[in-house]
């Protein structure tokens, strides 16, 4: 996800919007961000702040946040940066959490947005996941932004035809260590899939700058 990106600002601010257990607010504070990160689930929360307390030169660049994206617990135009990865396809309110983050971005900051994208392949299976829509398309996506004040700076696409078979052959495995185990050779295959873009993706990236009040 972050890679998808190769002009960001050395630091600033940055909203880990849905942030799992806390995978890009690491990496970004290992950058010299500062990092807000919020999830609605307190458990996820809950860990990211004991690593903390093992990573004692990130606590004070990360700081963890249980709360919605639909009601961010943050003041307006703050965050240079805004990562949003997989997590909107979960909301029924996903455009309340596309208002908010509009709202905490600073005018010039970066969003970065990751959503499985509309196909056939995910139309069979979004419910097994927890997904609310089987993705969205790319002129959605831009209608969306644009109507909130950003400007697209990239579009990208992931996860075809051979990443979706690798996807869906490691979650066949139900033993964690056997999945530790098997996740860096998966991975690697799943680099591939990238160069091979074979059938319709399943996942998009969207880049996008806020543009400064008329």
């Amino acid at each position: 996800m972050l890679r998808a990106a190769s002009r960001l600002p050395a630091a600033g601010r940055a909203l880990d919007a849905g942030c799992g257990y806390g995978i890009y607010s690491f990496s970004l504070a290992e950058r010299g961000w500062t990092v807000d990160s919020i999830d609605l689930e307190t458990v996820r929360i809950e860990e990211i702040k004991k690593m903390l307390t093992e990573a004692p030169d990130l606590a004070a660049r990360v700081h963890p946040v249980a709360g919605s994206l639909a009601t961010l617990p943050f003041q307006d135009q703050v965050y240079d940066l805004i990562v949003c990865s997989e997590v909107i396809e979960h909301m029924p309110e996903d455009v309340p959490a596309l208002n908010e983050l509009a709202r905490v971005i600073k005018p010039g900051g970066t969003l970065l947005l990751s959503v499985p994208h509309w196909s056939t392949h995910n139309l069979r299976i979004f419910r097994s996941f927890d997904h609310e829509r089987p993705g969205y398309t790319e002129g959605a996506l831009r209608a969306f932004l644009t109507e909130r004040g950003f400007e697209i700076e990239k579009v990208s696409f992931y996860e075809y035809r051979f990443g979706t078979f690798l996807f869906d052959a490691y979650n066949r495995f139900h033993s964690k260590a056997l999945m530790g185990l098997l996740f860096y050779p998966f991975y690697a295959l799943y680099l591939l899939d990238a160069l091979l873009t074979v059938g319709e993706p399943n996942g998009i990236i969207v880049i996008a700058k806020k543009l400064p009040k008329p």
